[in-house]
Parts: structure tokens; C-alpha cells; sequence
């Protein structure tokens, strides 16, 4: 099975047990046609449904051992192959950064609710900004921006967070 049939094999088993989720990562910005080849599967659990999700994909594919990292904070974190493609669970996701720990609002509302449940590109505009590595990304992103409304509320909120200043200041010019 490809990526993309993994995917939906994956989107369908998680819909029908109602677990709420979004997809994020490469994917998210390969969805908003930017030029990234997707290898691997990023999803983005609630809270309160992250344990039936682990326990579902378990069943689904392989549990891979986790390394630690201190980079993430994330309160779950686990990594499946499922039909040889790599997928990412995070649950209650946290980014250490210098002035501490940025804590992702998990929120249904900035989620696709029609075809898959792709996240807000804004959302992964700022947990890039934490990552060490994805500056290309960010300035992908950026350039989606300013052809297309930026969500504006939701960047509003995200940046009300625990986030570097070089990260806010880069947020407040598409809330100018």
C-alpha cells in the first residue's frame, strides 16, 4: 500500500471510532501544494482520545520504540509502521524552546471537516518555527500566506502562547 492508501486506511479507522485528530507534517503542506514529498504520516491527537488511538494503530501496524528527546515535551508521542510507512502520533504536544515550553491548543475547529481532516496551515507555521531545521518550511508557508487569507484568529490565539519573540514577531506581520 502507498502513502496515500495508508492514509486513508488510517483516517477511516480513526473516524469510525470517533477519535478526534488532524493531519499535519508534510503532508499538511503537500495538501496546500507546496513542493515537499511526503515520506511519513504526521497526526495530531486529542487529549482525552489519544490512549484508544495508540491502542487502534498498535493493532493496525508496528510500535516503534521511542528515543528520548529534549526538544518535545509532548505528554504522548508514538511512532507506528503501518504497510512499511511511518506514522507519527502526538498527543498534548509541547516544544521546549529558551523561553519555555510552547503548549499546542488542540482545537476540532481548525481542523478540515470536509474530505480529510487536514489541520490549519497556520498551526504547523508555528510548531516549524520551534523545530530546529524547518526554516524552509516556515518560508514556504509564508509564501502560501500572502496569496491566500491567513487565519487570523487562530494565529491571534497561537501567538498569546509561550513562544520565542522572534517567533511573535514574525507571527504580527501577517496580523498587520
Amino acid at each position: 500500500m502507498n502513502l496515500q492508501g495508508v492514509l486513508d486506511y488510517i483516517v477511516k479507522a480513526l473516524q469510525q471510532v470517533q477519535i478526534r485528530f488532524g493531519i499535519g507534517g508534510s503532508l499538511l503542506l503537500a495538501h496546500h501544494g507546496l513542493p515537499v514529498t511526503p515520506r511519513d504520516i504526521d497526526l495530531v491527537v486529542a487529549l482525552a482520545d489519544a490512549e484508544r488511538a495508540v491502542l487502534l494503530l498498535s493493532e493496525m501496524g508496528t510500535v516503534v520504540e521511542q528515543d528520548e528527546t529534549s526538544l518535545y515535551a509532548t505528554e504522548v508521542f508514538q511512532e507506528f509502521i503501518i504497510e512499511g510507512i511511518d506514522i507519527d502520533l502526538m498527543s498534548g504536544l509541547q516544544i521546549r524552546h529558551d523561553e519555555g515550553i510552547f503548549v499546542y491548543p488542540f482545537a476540532e475547529q481548525s481542523i478540515d471537516s470536509v474530505g480529510p481532516p487536514f489541520m490549519a496551515l497556520v498551526d504547523w507555521y508555528v510548531i516549524y518555527q520551534l523545530i530546529p531545521g524547518r526554516d524552509q518550511k516556515v518560508t514556504m508557508i509564508e509564501d502560501v500566506f500572502t496569496k491566500q487569507e491567513v487565519d487570523r484568529k487562530r494565529l491571534e490565539q497561537l501567538r498569546s502562547l509561550v513562544l520565542p519573540q522572534a517567533v511573535k514577531k514574525r507571527i504580527n506581520q501577517w496580523l498587520k
